[in-house]
């Protein structure tokens, strides 16, 4: 929980830093004066004055902030002042202080995603162990994935990307296929679903299983206040049977359980040496393909073969090019997915609130370095992405009013931008509350 806590403030309060700073650092560089920066929102923690008067602030809840401008709307302003306002400043200059602030954030994306490159990082060779079952008879499996639609591929979260951007666009796609121990590259045709439902990952709908080496079903770790440590259970056990039926590795003690669910259970374990048997009653949980057992409990991996994983580092150059590419095709994907959620291709319980990236933020920090930086870099896109959406009082509902003050050659009528704005905060709050709801369903 406190690891979750850290790291969903330590993003947020990067990214809403980095956003702001956008805002700021141009309406400097075109004579505005610039009144407060504040990261957060409600009572203040820390304040402190620049020389210029600016006054900078770190706000007691981290879940925004803001650049406060002198602006001529607000107050009656001096001779002085007028020059230093943001009403008064040209359409160009207002567009690029508004846009500042979504294009420090895909920038910034870009510089993680080139240190990330730069630094290097170890995958997993993606290795397909099963197929959908109309072409699983055409290749020999296991074998590397090695394309997708003709784009190379090399880690499972490439391919979920790909396949995300494949639905609802086509009907089928061509994947490169090379058999472990074979140098020779099958490309068959897999067909692509036609929708992607709620907590059903793109691997699961496309009928793709990864492979990975047998796992020993020795419990690693148990759930504190879950119903394996109620049962007394204990990290070290090892599941060699349960209701008198062997199991032989990790995979099929956990399929067993998951159809056990709310069932009386006898679990054969080994512990110290000696075996005994533990009876459980796994949680029963709901999933879109129906119900499911749940003990709480993970096991002992061990380490992939150095023959299965690849590592994947890149020079300066090379990697900014990477860093560029991922976050164009992150924002693109982002763009995509939003039009697939209206569309109806993806559903839009997969819209996401502030519990979900909580938890995606603390268990990326679990998972290490790579994996909470690539997470900080996404959120920095989504940010940027989501901030450009036409709806007023967004920085992209800002920049259609300048667009149409640059066109007509006269602001937009005050009342028309009050009436916008009210309709983009019934929007926008309509937007957090379903977002939130999903959480909660989550949970």
């Amino acid at each position: 929980m406190i690891t979750t806590i850290i790291a969903t403030i330590v993003a947020l309060g990067v990214l809403v830093t980095v956003h702001e700073f956008g805002h700021y650092w141009v309406a400097k560089r075109c004579g505005v004066r610039v009144l407060r920066f504040s990261v957060g929102f409600g009572r203040s923690l820390y304040t402190w004055k620049d020389k210029s008067g600016t006054e900078f602030c770190v706000a007691a809840i981290p879940l925004g902030g803001y650049v406060k401008m002198l602006d001529g709307r607000e107050k009656q302003l001096s001779a002085t002042e007028q020059s230093e306002a943001f009403d008064r400043k040209t359409v160009g200059q207002r567009f690029a202080i508004v846009a500042a602030g979504p294009g420090i954030n895909f920038i910034f994306a870009a510089i993680v995603y080139t240190l990330i490159s730069m630094i290097g990082v170890q995958k997993a060779i993606p290795v397909v162990d099963e197929l959908p079952s109309q072409t699983a008879a055409k290749i020999r499996l296991p074998a590397e994935f090695v394309s997708f639609d003709g784009r190379e591929m090399f880690s499972w979260e490439r391919i979920s990307i790909a396949m995300v951007d494949a639905i609802g666009d086509k009907t089928t796609v061509q994947v490169g296929l090379r058999p472990l121990e074979s140098n020779v590259v099958n490309k068959i045709a897999i067909p692509v679903p036609k929708e992607l439902v709620a907590d059903i990952s793109p691997l699961v709908a496309f009928g793709i299983k990864p492979w990975s080496p047998p796992v020993e079903a020795k419990l690693a770790r148990i759930v504190t206040g879950g119903v394996a440590e109620a049962a007394g259970l204990l990290v070290g056990d090892k599941v060699v049977a349960v209701n008198g039926q062997p199991v032989a590795d990790w995979a099929e003690f956990v399929s067993v359980i998951k159809g056990a669910y709310g069932s009386s259970t006898d679990l054969t374990v080994e512990r110290l040496g000696i075996t005994q048997t533990i009876t459980i009653v796994p949680e029963t949980r709901q999933a879109p393909d129906g119900p499911y057992g749940f003990i709480g409990v993970a096991p002992f991996v061990e380490p992939l073969p150095p023959e299965l994983v690849r590592t994947i580092q890149e020079n300066p150059v090379k990697a900014l090019l990477v860093g560029v590419e991922r976050t164009i095709e992150m924002s693109w994907l982002t763009v995509e997915s939003i039009g697939k959620m209206i569309s109806g291709v993806l559903s839009p319980e997969n819209l996401s609130g502030p519990l979900t990236i909580a938890k995606v933020a603390g268990d990326s920090a679990n998972s290490g370095w790579y994996a909470y930086l690539s997470f900080i870099a996404y959120l920095s896109v989504s940010l940027g992405v989501l901030n450009l959406l036409p709806i007023p009082v967004l920085d992209g509902g800002h920049l259609v009013f300048f667009a149409f003050e640059w066109l007509i050659g006269r602001p937009v009528p005050e009342q028309v931008q009050i009436q916008g704005i009210r309709i983009g905060m019934a929007l926008l709050m309509g937007l957090m509350f379903f977002a939130f709801y999903n959480d909660l369903m989550r949970l």
